[in-house]
């Protein structure tokens, strides 16, 4: 080992203030990289891949910088030491902390790791204190940097699965609240699984994107249906209070198509109408149905039979007015067949017609089917289109 020229006093001075800044600023980064939360990630029991690579090169690392630290720590307390005896140290103090600050006085191991007995084993790498210090500085930024990145992917990933936890513990209370035990058990199945994708992905934080995909669609689906039925279960009074007023203007249409029919089965014959709208008795029965369904709290079932019975509500409300509809216009068709028949007389009499016999039979054949009641429409509509042309054709013919 070469020893290197002595020192003067003030070189020894200088040297050791500047071993001291670094001993000082290595602590203080050794210190931060124990309680860094990222070498808590990387000492976890059961990572895998990138992470579990990182966490082999890292932590034997952490060992030797440690190792490193405490050497260099341990030279320094001598240099302290040597160089308090006397205000003026004396050439062999001086020799002594020559060799320490700038003499290759620590031995390490091809792993980095100090050697305790430099004569066992293969020879060692001997270096100065204040080198490994600059070496140490150098390496425990490089630590901090690769922890820095596992804390931050660990919060990343925590930062994705974090929603899918507050969902199923909004979906978890949503059960409880709806009292709605079959959803209440699906949310805990969801809850072990989204636990096990969330144990997956930390084990390998550092090649991870995030939970499953289809994992976060189910906890959105079940999140969702709770939060309709949790709005159902808000909402029914004011539901079914609009569906009973509806089923009344069911009832009142219906009533008003039976009018309707029965004022065209008097005076239309054979009017070939469909059966009479009735849809109200069992649509009133399917309302206390639902009042049943929600005092069981069924609330999905009664989810289902709520959405049933408004359509059904539309439906009728429709078909009642559409029946309507059919059976007026049969009073429509014979008052516009009247006043078809009257026109085309009129115009039989500006053409001279008017006392022209086979013209007047068939009017009056017409005119004795479109007045009788039950009317027969398909017989008047016939004859009057048997009336018209034959007006025509007296017309083409010149009133002959």
């Amino acid at each position: 080992m070469t020893t290197p020229a002595p020192m003067s006093r003030d070189e020894v001075d200088f040297a050791i203030v500047g071993l001291v800044a670094a001993h000082d600023r290595i602590s203080a980064a050794m210190y931060a990289l124990d309680a860094h939360p990222g070498l808590v990630v990387l000492r976890g029991d059961d990572l895998r891949g990138k992470t579990r690579r990182v966490a082999i090169e890292t932590l034997p690392r952490l060992d030797v910088l440690w190792s490193q630290f405490a050497a260099v720590r341990s030279v320094l307390d001598r240099v302290k030491t040597v160089r308090g005896e006397r205000s003026r140290p004396g050439d062999d103090e001086l020799h002594e902390l020559t060799v320490l600050l700038r003499g290759p006085v620590l031995p390490l191991a091809p792993d980095g790791m100090v050697v305790d007995d430099p004569l066992a084993g293969a020879p060692p790498n001997w270096v100065t204190a204040m080198g490994l210090a600059q070496e140490l500085e150098r390496a425990s930024a490089e630590v901090t940097g690769t922890l820095d990145g596992v804390q931050s992917a660990y919060a990343e990933i925590a930062a994705r699965f974090e929603p899918l936890t507050k969902a199923l513990d909004r979906a978890r209370a949503a059960a409880e609240a709806l009292g709605y035990a079959a959803t209440g058990s699906e949310v805990e199945r969801l809850d072990v699984r989204l636990a096990e994708a969330t144990f997956d992905a930390m084990c390998d934080l550092l090649d991870t994107a995030g939970p499953p995909s289809a994992l976060a669609a189910e906890i959105e689906a079940v999140t969702a249906r709770l939060a309709d039925l949790t709005r159902l279960r808000d909402a029914y009074p004011d539901r079914v209070r609009r569906l009973r007023a509806a089923v009344d203007e069911v009832a009142a249409a219906e009533d008003e198509t039976g009018r309707a029919y029965a004022v065209a089965n008097e005076k239309i014959a054979n009017p070939g109408l469909p059966p009479a709208p009735d849809a109200v008795p069992a649509l009133r029965a399917h309302l206390a149905q639902l009042d049943q369904l929600h005092r069981e709290q069924r609330w999905p079932r009664l989810a289902d039979e709520l959405s049933v019975v408004e359509r059904s509500v539309a439906e009728a409300r429709e078909r009642a007015a559409h029946l309507r509809e059919a059976a007026e216009g049969l009073l429509r068709r014979r008052a516009e067949l009247r006043g078809r028949l009257d026109a085309y007389r009129a115009r039989a009499g500006r053409l001279g017609l008017a006392e022209h016999a086979e013209l007047a039979v068939r009017h009056r054949t017409a005119q004795d089917l479109l007045y009788t009641s039950p009317c027969d429409l398909p017989a008047a509509t016939r004859a009057m289109v048997a009336y018209l042309r034959y007006l025509n054709e007296l017309t083409e013919r010149g009133h002959q």
